[in-house]
């Protein structure tokens, strides 16, 4: 019998009980007129991705050899560690912990609390900069960098083409939310 690694398992498991969870209640979403994509087709379809997505992780991990994953680890670990910049820094080194994927969930989690009080673009660059920064890309300054092109970039993708209101927050949120939709012309 193989030991079940928890930490491989447990988010994956997790994700999937949630997914279905929220496939439930996406169920409730007044479908559109034949013929016509409604409210409750992307809910829905990211919902049915995910949960195949954590059946087919799940699988993975349990079908797997465990001695044949400690050892795939430590060669990916020697390679990642044996490959440097010009500047002796290391590149693409992937020194993720067990739990890197329950510090995603949590920030996933905190990002769906925070973001209809302090408004989208803040809450999303908050998000988007902590989960670079502790996806194991240790460079603050990049990490908001990123932050910011994704947080207004996708901020304008909804207001602005796809034409959906995002929560702009609570004052003094507001303010910065109402800011940055004047910049890009959204009334």
């Amino acid at each position: 019998m193989k030991r079940l690694d928890v930490y491989v398992v447990g988010p994956y498991t997790v994700a999937l009980v949630i997914s279905c969870v929220l496939y439930y209640h996406a169920l409730q979403i007044a479908p559109a007129a034949e013929g016509q994509l409604g409210a409750d087709f992307w809910p829905k379809t990211i919902l049915v991705l995910a949960m195949i997505t954590c059946v087919w992780e799940i699988g993975r991990s349990l079908l797997s050899d465990p001695s044949n994953r400690s050892a795939r680890q430590a060669h990916d670990t020697a390679d990642a560690a044996s490959t440097t910049h010009g500047d002796g820094g290391p590149h693409n080194v992937h020194e993720l912990t067990p739990l890197t994927p329950w510090i995603g969930m949590g920030l996933t989690a905190a990002y769906g609390f925070a973001f209809p009080w302090i408004g989208y673009p803040l809450a999303t660059w908050l998000y988007v900069t902590a989960f670079v920064y502790f996806g194991n890309y240790r460079r603050p300054f990049i990490a908001a960098c990123v932050g910011v092109v994704a947080s207004l970039g996708f901020m304008f993708l909804f207001m602005r083409i796809v034409y959906v209101s995002l929560p702009i927050g609570v004052e003094p949120f507001a303010q910065i939310s109402t800011l940055l939709m004047h910049a890009m012309g959204v009334k």
